[in-house]
């Protein structure tokens, strides 16, 4: 009997032994460290400075120990920003070549590798692969900011003329200039926001293009038949009709330089190109206060449209490149406010159709579906884009007709 107590005394005090060890271990093991703190700095377009502090105040609830630095700066629509003296920076997919041979900004693949909430299933086709190169990702798509047709509800009221619809075609589009014309009290049914790159649209929505391919550009088709063709309609309209004016005749109407702006604003024309981000006038001198509509552009043979897509770059002198990463991943899963969700789930999510509203929600996922993706390679083609638009600029003055202006296009082009 003495024999089985000491027994069963040496098992208690083993299991003593073993709670006293095991104890305070199991403790620790459930304890995290409090991560040193730090501080990482962010530039971003200044117009979007009210929506980032609302996404610091988000991300420190999850990571307090983050401190970010919001460094606003003067945006250049196609140029975007540069890295400067920030961590971490949003800019335009055109300012990747030039990123890169710099050596100004990190390789993203080994964070995305090790990230599991980054689907890149989730995003729109091509997006992704915006910013990629040999096989590396350097950047994180944001937003996509592409051209739609904005209307004015009033005035077309006032005419009786009923509203453009999603799939509307280019007979409807010129039915509307049509009807919606009132030369003598300076009415229009449309104008352009773009004077030489309005026309741009109207080539691609033909089914024609200026360079052999948008993604992997090599060489300029200024003189396919088919871009001849849309400029001949288009600039029919103009001419020939007096439907659309120019800009000499939308600032003798409106006195005014820029005289779409003006037009716009005193309820004179009746629809109008414009970057998403435009939307309610945010970015124009004043916000409209006509009753606004929003549209996808008019389809030809194709339903088509151009796009601006933005993008969150690390920087290469990142100290803290952990922490940089987490606040780009971070901001990759929150609906943004001026552009457009480039993630799938968050363009077709109820909440987003709530903040944005029916029409515009509806606007959008349309036109992705149709998106003319930009690649990085086109700010190679600069030269090309200034003879485009000087091919244009020949046209509009009257010196020569589409098939001259594109004609001389592709022979002074170098990348012919």
């Amino acid at each position: 009997m003495t024999c089985v107590r000491r027994k069963i005394g040496v098992v208690l005090m083993s299991l003593a032994m073993l709670v006293t060890i095991v104890g305070p271990a199991a403790g620790c093991a459930r304890g995290t460290p409090t991560p040193e703190p730090v501080t990482i700095s962010f530039a971003f377009p200044r117009f979007d400075g009210e929506y980032y502090q609302k996404m610091v105040a988000r991300f420190n609830e999850e990571y307090p120990y983050i401190t970010v630095e919001l460094r606003p700066k003067k945006w250049d629509t196609l140029g975007g920003l540069g890295s400067g003296d920030v961590d971490v920076f949003l800019t335009s997919q055109f300012a990747l070549s030039w990123l890169r041979e710099q050596g100004n900004i990190l390789d993203l693949t080994p964070f995305i590798e090790q990230d599991e909430s980054f689907n890149a299933d989730d995003f729109y086709p091509g997006t992704l692969a915006l910013y990629t190169r040999e096989g590396k990702r350097w950047a994180v798509p944001a937003g996509v900011d592409m051209v739609v047709m904005y209307y004015n509800r009033d005035l077309f009221d006032q005419y009786g003329v009923a509203y453009p619809q999603p799939g509307w075609t280019w007979d409807d589009f010129e039915n509307i200039l049509t009807t919606l014309h009132d030369q003598d009290a300076h009415v229009y049914g449309y104008a352009p926001n773009y004077q030489l790159f309005d026309p741009l649209l109207f080539i691609y929505q033909h089914g024609g293009r200026i360079f052999d391919d948008l993604q992997n550009p090599t060489r300029t088709t200024f003189d396919d038949p088919l871009n001849v063709e849309a400029l001949d309609w288009y600039f029919g309209l103009m001419y020939d009709y007096g439907l659309i004016p120019t800009q000499e005749d939308m600032s003798k109407a409106y006195g005014a330089r820029h005289g779409l702006q003006a037009g716009v604003i005193l309820g004179k024309i009746g629809m109008w190109t414009g970057l998403l981000s435009e939307r309610g006038g945010r970015l124009w001198p004043s916000k409209w206060k006509m009753r606004w509509g929003m549209v996808p552009l008019p389809r030809d043979k194709r339903a088509a449209t151009l796009s601006l897509v933005e993008g969150y770059f690390i920087s290469a002198k990142a100290q803290h490149p952990d922490a940089c990463w987490k606040w780009i991943s971070f901001l990759s899963h929150q609906i943004p406010e001026r552009t457009a969700p480039v993630r799938k789930s968050l363009a077709e999510s109820s909440e987003y159709q709530r903040l944005v509203g029916d029409e515009t929600a509806a606007v959008v996922r349309a036109s992705l579906d149709n998106v003319l993706l930009l690649s990085p390679k086109l700010a190679e083609f600069e030269d090309a884009f200034n003879i485009f638009g000087k091919a244009m600029e020949a046209i509009l003055s009257g010196r020569s007709t589409p098939l001259e202006a594109l004609t001389w296009a592709q022979q002074q082009s170098k990348f012919k």
